[in-house]
């Protein structure tokens, strides 16, 4: 009986290939780990804007996002004249995007705050003299949200509650 100790002769091509796979791996895991070092995997912000009835609407707000971090929405809107806002500013948005986040709160404080189910709408009063009116919504994605795709409407109301300047927008948010 003839034993040896000798190691079985290696498939160069075997050993090829398996060098290319670790090679392969190597450069797709520290991409990965570069995008991330660089902020790819964050949250990203985008702006959209509207005018009509004698305003011009601006919204803030993330195109992506991940559960738990902070993500800005906000609301500018202006006179397209130049001239004060001149009494109450009604805003109305989609009460179902609001869903994706867990609020720590609204700036400056709405006069009034009302729902029908499908909106909320705020009414802000700008200081006297005042031709811009800022809303920050203080917030982070709620934890519990993955994999979500959200439509969002804002829209600036007029007298009678109809829309004369209207924003829509849509945030993903991503595990």
């Amino acid at each position: 009986m003839d034993l040896s100790t000798a190691p079985a002769p290696n498939d160069l091509g075997r050993l090829r290939r398996s060098h290319r796979l670790r090679t392969v791996f190597f450069v797709v895991l520290s991409a990965f780990l570069l995008a991330g070092a660089l902020g790819a995997y964050g949250v990203r912000h985008r702006e959209a804007s509207a005018t009509g009835g004698g305003y011009e609407l601006t919204v803030r707000y993330p195109t992506v996002t991940r559960p738990g971090l902070a993500s800005v929405w906000s609301v500018e809107v202006r006179s397209t004249d130049g001239s004060p806002l001149a009494g109450t500013i009604a805003l109305a948005t989609t009460a179902d995007y609001f869903a994706i986040y867990d609020e720590n709160g609204l700036d400056p404080d709405p006069v009034s705050a009302m729902t029908d189910g499908e909106d909320i709408v705020w009414e802000f009063e700008p200081s006297d003299g005042a031709t811009t009116l800022s809303v920050e919504f203080d917030a982070r994605i709620e934890p519990a949200v993955q994999l979500s795709k959200r439509p969002g409407r804002t829209s600036v109301l007029d007298d009678d509650g109809a829309p004369v300047a209207t924003v829509d927008y849509r945030t993903w948010v991503l595990p």
